[in-house]
């Protein structure tokens, strides 16, 4: 069953439930591969960092196209459910412009703050739960958010911080991405960036079921709560960080 779609798994197949412990296991891999790589990223030279960026943008960038390549041979492909234009999928794209283009650097801001938490909620609540782990496409499923994770996380050890100014920009970057990916789903009745309706097991569950039909505005606050959020922590680490420094 490693090769196989979801569409055309045996009908019994046991998936990788969200908060399983095979989903805790690999979770726990992909904090301790995160923390190494890290590790490993600070002690590099600029050199290594900018070539090391670029190796994790464009391998990022293959899996999402081996995906779609193995989607259109298996021929499963539904333009509806498998076409990029998830947010994550999206991102995988920006990234690799950022590490790529000359003035790359612009785009850092939407990698922090649109990347990372996308590939963070991605891995917590993995969408994939029909897939037992042993299959190539949830292979292809934690390796790819693994890698939108840490490529934020190594802008920031080269030096990149996230300023609340970056927000409004990064929001309407959002909007438009938003809008692309409706113009997806209203030409293919997609569901794309779960502009409709939310994923099962995701944190957007009990939004919608909250919020119902306020669920896009809903949606809207969220994302600046989580911004909200991801700010603060940064601020306090910067705090505790000074405070250390001038005991010492």
């Amino acid at each position: 069953m490693f090769w196989t779609p979801k569409e055309e798994l045996p009908p019994k197949t046991a998936g990788v439930a969200i908060g399983s412990p095979v989903h805790l296991l690999w979770l726990t891999a992909v904090l301790l591969v995160s923390l190494i790589f890290c590790f490993r990223f600070s002690r590099m030279t600029e050199k290594g960092r900018r070539r090391a960026l670029q190796v994790t943008s464009g391998l990022c960038l293959f899996l999402l196209l081996f995906r779609l390549l193995l989607y259109l041979v298996s021929g499963v492909f539904r333009p509806s459910i498998y076409l990029p234009l998830h947010l994550c999928d999206l991102m995988v794209f920006l990234e690799f412009l950022a590490a790529f283009l000359p003035k790359g650097r612009a785009l850092f801001p939407l990698c922090w703050w649109l990347g990372l938490p996308g590939a963070l909620f991605a891995l917590l609540t993995p969408g994939e739960t029909l897939y037992p782990f042993w299959n190539v496409y949830y292979l292809i499923f934690i390796l790819l958010h693994c890698l939108l994770l840490l490529f934020p996380l190594c802008l920031f050890l080269d030096g990149f911080r996230p300023r609340l100014r970056q927000l409004p920009g990064c929001f309407l970057t959002l909007l438009a991405l938003a809008g692309l990916a409706e113009i997806g789903n209203l030409i293919f009745g997609g569901n794309y960036c779960f502009l409709h309706f939310a994923p099962v097991g995701s944190i957007l569950v009990p939004l919608q079921e909250g919020a119902g039909a306020l669920y896009l505005p809903a949606f809207s606050v969220l994302v600046w709560a989580i911004w909200g959020v991801m700010q603060l922590l940064f601020t306090l680490g910067q705090k505790i960080k000074s405070t250390v420094s001038k005991r010492n």
